[in-house]
């Protein structure tokens, strides 16, 4: 069990815990067998159903088991915890949750210096910026998905004898990262030179090459 899982069930203990003080406290509602035999017993029910149901729900669920939920991850912040989550010395994919890390960092930093570049211009071409910018991070944060779905998967065991084949696909993830990341670096240099007039044949071309990338390396992933 996660320590937010537990945080989780410790959370829902203490609620209920409250609300039994509340109801069957003498100097509260005192609520009891001998002034309400009927509505005593359906709440001792109810206390018990709502134990049961929310044990199995908290542990149950896919954040217990993983630590994550990859249908709650929306943020840079959130694929982060995930990761951290199976950071473990003993992982086998230690280095490569590292390195993932490593470009959710460096995608962000590289977000908020085109965002302070485009601040202070007004050009042509900031629709289409944008909207690449966030192709980008929304093609690195899929392949998080992916690296973290894979390392669930050889966690639950039934990966465990092909970790040699996960870490080479987990690889072919991280290097398309990481040329997401060198294609962004050039988008930077470019936008960052759009006073000059010059250069807006060269910022075309950039905005170009980096969308194609995209389409291949989608192409590539599917077959992953």
């Amino acid at each position: 069990m996660s320590n937010k899982t537990f945080v989780r069930l410790l959370i829902a203990i203490i609620i209920m815990s409250i609300l039994d003080i509340i109801l069957f406290s003498p100097a509260i509602l005192a609520i009891s067998f001998d002034t309400n035999p009927l509505l005593f017993c359906i709440l001792i029910l109810i206390n018990i159903l709502c134990f049961v149901f929310g044990y199995m729900y908290v542990t149950h669920s896919t954040a217990a088991k993983y630590g994550y939920d990859l249908d709650k991850l929306k943020s840079s912040n959130d694929y982060k915890e995930a990761l951290e989550s199976k950071l473990g010395k003993n992982s086998p994919f230690y280095d490569q949750v590292k390195e993932a890390l490593t470009q959710i960092d460096a995608m962000s930093r590289k977000r908020n210096v085109l965002s302070e570049i485009l601040e202070q211009n007004n050009q042509e071409h900031f629709t289409a910026l944008t909207d690449l910018a966030n192709q980008a991070s929304n093609f690195l944060f899929n392949n998080i998905r992916k690296i973290l779905n894979r390392i669930a998967i050889f966690d639950s065991d039934i990966g465990n004898s092909m970790e040699k084949e996960y870490k080479v696909y987990i690889q072919k993830l991280l290097d398309s990262n990481e040329n997401i990341l060198g294609e962004f670096n050039k988008l930077l240099t470019e936008v960052s030179q759009m006073d000059d007039t010059s250069s807006d044949d060269s910022l075309s071309q950039v905005l170009n090459d980096m969308t194609n990338s995209l389409k291949v390396l989608r192409g590539e992933n599917d077959s992953l």
